[in-house]
Parts: C-alpha cells; sequence; structure tokens
C-alpha cells in the first residue's frame, strides 16, 4: 500500500501557493515525490471522489520543468497551453500576461484619430489634432504601474508587423508616458481602460522630452505646433518612425 503525504505552505496572498505530494510504500520507503499547485491537487482531490483511483497524468511539475502522475483527474487544461485571458475592453489590440502568480498584465488599447482639447502649462488648446495611437497600459492589481502611446498610421487593423511611430508631442520617452505628478485611477475592471485615455488628455502637457526628432514638423516650440494643430487633423506625414514593428515593442515589454 503506498502512502501519500501533502505538505504546503498557508502564505496564499504572495505567491501561486505550490504543495508538495511524497509517496512511500507501507515500509517507510520514499517511492516519489510531485510539485504541483495547490488549486490542481485541490481538484485532484475532489475529481477522485467521482471517478475510480487510477494513476492519471495531470499537472503535478516538479520545479516546472516535466509532468508526473497523481492520483485523480484534471479536468482543466494544462495552464502553460491554456491562458485565459480577462473579459477586454472596447478596442482592445493585445493583451499579454507579463506575470500571472503576480497579477501584472499588459493591455493595448486602440484610440482613433482625432482631436482633443489640451492644457499646455496654464494655457488651454482646443481641439488639437492627434493621430491614431496605442495606449498600453501595465496594470499590477489593478493599480495602473505604467502608461505606454505609440501612433500608427490610420490605415487597416493593427498587427503583429504594424508599423509605429514616436508619439509626436510631450511627455512620452521611448513610448513611456510621463506622468509627473497626475495619478491614474484604480482599476477595478478592465472595461474602464476603454476611456481611460481621456485622463491622459485632461492633464496639463509641458515641454518634458519635447524636440524635433520627435516629429517631422519642423516646429521646435511646442506652443507653436499645438496653436498650429488647433481644428486640423495630424498629418500622417510628420510622424517619426521609431524603426520598429508592434510585435518587436511588445517583445520588449
Amino acid at each position: 500500500m503506498l502512502h501519500f503525504t501533502v505538505k504546503f505552505s498557508d502564505d496564499f496572498t504572495q505567491h501561486t501557493p505550490y504543495c508538495t505530494v511524497q509517496v512511500t510504500s507501507s515500509e517507510g520507503v520514499k517511492v516519489d515525490e510531485y510539485v504541483m499547485s495547490f488549486d490542481d491537487f485541490v481538484e485532484s482531490i475532489r475529481n477522485s471522489e467521482t471517478e475510480n483511483l487510477r494513476p492519471m497524468r495531470i499537472l503535478g511539475v516538479q520545479k516546472r520543468k516535466r509532468l508526473r502522475k497523481i492520483i485523480g483527474r484534471k479536468r482543466m487544461k494544462n495552464p502553460a497551453i491554456r491562458i485565459e485571458t480577462p473579459t477586454l475592453p472596447v478596442n482592445c489590440v493585445k493583451h499579454i500576461w507579463i506575470n500571472r502568480a503576480q497579477k501584472i498584465q499588459m493591455v493595448f488599447i486602440e484610440v482613433p484619430k482625432g482631436k482633443w482639447d489640451i492644457a499646455y502649462y496654464n494655457t488651454t488648446f482646443e481641439q488639437v489634432g492627434f493621430p491614431r495611437m496605442l495606449f498600453g497600459y501595465r496594470i499590477r492589481d489593478g493599480r495602473i504601474q505604467q502608461l505606454h502611446i505609440l501612433a500608427v498610421k490610420d490605415k487597416g487593423r493593427i498587427r503583429e508587423d504594424t508599423e509605429l511611430y514616436k508619439f509626436p508631442y510631450a511627455n512620452v520617452s521611448n513610448g513611456v508616458v510621463c506622468m509627473g505628478g497626475n495619478t491614474l485611477p484604480v482599476i477595478k475592471d478592465l472595461a474602464q481602460l476603454a476611456t481611460m485615455h481621456q485622463v491622459f488628455f485632461a492633464a496639463p502637457s509641458s515641454t518634458c522630452y519635447y524636440d524635433t526628432k520627435r516629429n517631422e514638423s519642423g516646429f521646435s516650440d511646442l506652443r507653436e505646433l499645438y496653436n498650429r494643430m488647433q481644428g486640423q487633423d495630424f498629418p500622417e506625414e510628420w510622424l517619426t518612425s521609431k524603426q520598429q514593428t508592434f510585435g518587436q515593442y511588445c517583445q520588449e515589454l
């Protein structure tokens, strides 16, 4: 007769809990040892209540490298193969689990080409033209850790090979936004991200990270550029390429 000894930590708050299942013979000799997530262990026990006990292949992973055998049957697929996204917001282009255990995810939202009222220091500019954009949100446990903004040309759907362009105005460096003292709301549902770009446009702008290499307009003074773009569509020929595709950018996250 085989005996199974289960050991696990009761700290379920900081990381994905794992348990160790040690198998010994009736003589006390160690036969084998398995490591799996606590959820998988509980699932196998629940299944064994209604299934004939027999060795089945499930997610018992030793050092996360190879599968093991344990008594019971796993109903869910291997999470290394089956990965579900949460319910996604409108205009979501891409969702990435950066670290599922730490609940870190990246969500990209497409914002169509349009005009927005903005504030530059203490000056208000009305209906300033912006190109088609991608807003990327790095989220951990409901808090936005980082905001990315990238420009794309207004043609076709966004794919892995879509060419990226620099955000043509200020406050963005290498795709990452400098929000200064401005803070973004806590996220309770990813659906909130569909309109989160409005917070960025409502925040006062500065000259941070702006120079003539940011666009091909020829304007070195940002105030002059904002004044010129009031009521105007942003010309796509003014966009400066990042020399990078959307897929390449995501690989670096």
